[in-house]
């Protein structure tokens, strides 16, 4: 067992006993009551507590005299180290807990870092010419020796070594970096990080107990940065299959859009021309009818409605499919949108646009109340924003008409510098289990559906500078709120 007294606890008493008669100097000249007395004496004692390990860890500074530490203390602090980083998830986190730990509990006066470069967080040397096994944390820096012998020497140890036991070598890493103890952290054959440390009087042997503290810290790191190197190789790995696929869908998506909006165009100008010349070509009809009523059957009145509406629904129909590619050509797109094709948009007009443009079934412009009071500008694309309350419709009716209830409100409102647009409907909410995921790219809930929409209504507002977020209670209501930069008219 080490020693619990030393010059430093000395000092501190002297310091104690001085400050002491100076106070019942102070205190007896004042008062003499025994009441007063004891009240300024259990204020000392309260004092005494309070300082003793600042006073103490000041008076071994400027003496250069380490702290003993009890053994028990000493693993003790090792133990609530351990319990502190075996949840993270980063190797920086990691060692900048055993940093503080190292400094503020172990009274260690040097230390230096070096990760292995499989792990993140480590910075490659700028002077260097060739890939090292191990680089500097928390940065870059260079040194007088070599790293990749350093490595070669952790692994041919594999245990802490003091500097009583170094070699060559590493008695000069340790004099370059004024430590005394190498701490390896290896698994199998890769250097995970290396430790070196060193404290007031490095010319001090370590004691077994103290050794046995730091080789068991070397193994608890070696467990938590090795999973947190199997965990980010598992994530790059993840990153890089996502990015195969998604080069493999994009390249495909963009073969189906063109295939797809061919016919589509093709079909516009057709129904232009059409558009164009039924009027006459009913006209002739009922002529026809009129001239030789046995010949020509006449067309009743409400199939004469539906014929010249039918044009019109066709380009709605031609407008959502376009849409529909749009979306997923988004999700798709990692590039953000070119601000150089926002001009500035009401809010008002947005939503008056989507409204005459919508394809509603029967009975659906009904269960939406609009209030525009409140309007305002901003910057965006016109186009995508129609279709952003198109997605919004066409989820709110699926919700209202799952439970055969409910309305629609949409309202617009300034608050300071952004402008509201508020979505809300009275169908079926969203469940609490999943609500964090539906902006997700192809998250979706439905039997036929793509979980495109909501994640480009996401990608495409935060392309304008703003943001949407979504609040609900299942069975009562889903709101969306889209917070757009306002600018001037």
């Amino acid at each position: 067992m080490q020693t619990f007294i030393d010059r430093n606890r000395v000092y501190l008493l002297l310091l104690y006993l001085l400050l002491s008669l100076a106070y019942a100097a102070v205190v007896l000249s004042i008062e003499q009551d025994r009441v007063v007395l004891l009240c300024y004496l259990l204020g000392l004692i309260g004092f005494i507590v309070l300082t003793h390990e600042a006073l103490l860890r000041a008076i071994s500074q400027a003496t250069g005299q380490a702290i003993p530490i009890s053994e028990l203390n000493f693993f003790n602090s090792f133990l609530d180290l351990n319990r502190k980083i075996h949840h993270l998830l980063a190797a920086g986190d990691v060692l900048a807990l055993v940093h503080d730990t190292l400094k503020e509990r172990i009274y260690v006066s040097q230390a230096h870092y070096f990760l292995g470069r499989e792990l993140p967080g480590a910075e490659q040397p700028v002077v260097s010419s060739q890939a090292l096994p191990i680089h500097c944390w928390p940065e870059a820096r260079p040194y007088a020796f070599d790293l990749a012998e350093l490595a070669r020497e952790a692994l041919l140890r594999r245990k802490v070594v003091a500097k009583a036991e170094a070699g060559t070598f590493l008695r000069r890493v340790f004099d370059t970096t004024e430590t005394c103890l190498m701490i390896p952290v290896i698994q199998n054959d890769s250097v995970l990080a290396i430790l070196l440390l060193g404290r007031a009087d490095n010319d001090k042997r370590f004691s077994d107990f103290e050794l046995q503290a730091f080789n068991y810290l070397a193994n608890q790191l070696t467990l938590i940065l090795d999973r947190i190197r199997v965990y980010t190789q598992n994530q790059q790995r993840t990153a890089m299959d996502h990015a195969e696929k998604l080069q493999v869908m994009q390249s495909l998506s963009a073969n189906i859009a063109h295939e797809m909006r061919t016919p589509l165009s093709g079909i516009r100008a057709s129904i232009t021309g059409i558009e164009e010349y039924l009027p006459q070509l009913l006209d002739c009809h009922h002529w026809a009818v009129e001239k030789d009523p046995q010949d020509f059957q006449p067309i009743r009145e409400d199939h004469v409605g539906a014929l010249l509406g039918t044009p019109r629904r066709i380009m709605l129909m031609i407008d959502q499919a376009n849409t529909v590619i749009d979306m997923l050509l988004m999700n798709l797109r990692e590039n953000a949108l070119d601000r150089k094709q926002f001009n500035v948009i009401a809010g008002r007009d947005i939503v008056k646009h989507a409204m005459d443009r919508y394809p509603f079934k029967t009975g659906q412009r009904e269960k939406i109340s609009l209030d525009l009071r409140e309007d305002f500008s901003f910057l965006g694309i016109e186009s995508l924003c129609i279709y952003i309350l198109f997605n919004l419709l066409k989820n709110a009716f699926y919700a209202i008409q799952s439970v055969q209830k409910g309305a629609i409100t949409i309202s617009l409102e300034q608050d300071g510098f952004h402008g509201i647009i508020r979505f809300r409907d009275t169908g079926t909410g969203i469940d609490p289990a999943i609500q964090a995921r539906i902006f997700d790219g192809f998250f979706t809930t439905k039997q036929e559906g793509t979980g495109a929409g909501l994640a480009f209504c996401k990608r495409t507002v935060e392309s304008f500078g703003g943001s949407i977020s979504c609040h609900s209670v299942q069975g009562e209501y889903a709101e969306f709120v889209i917070r757009l930069p306002v600018v001037a008219h």
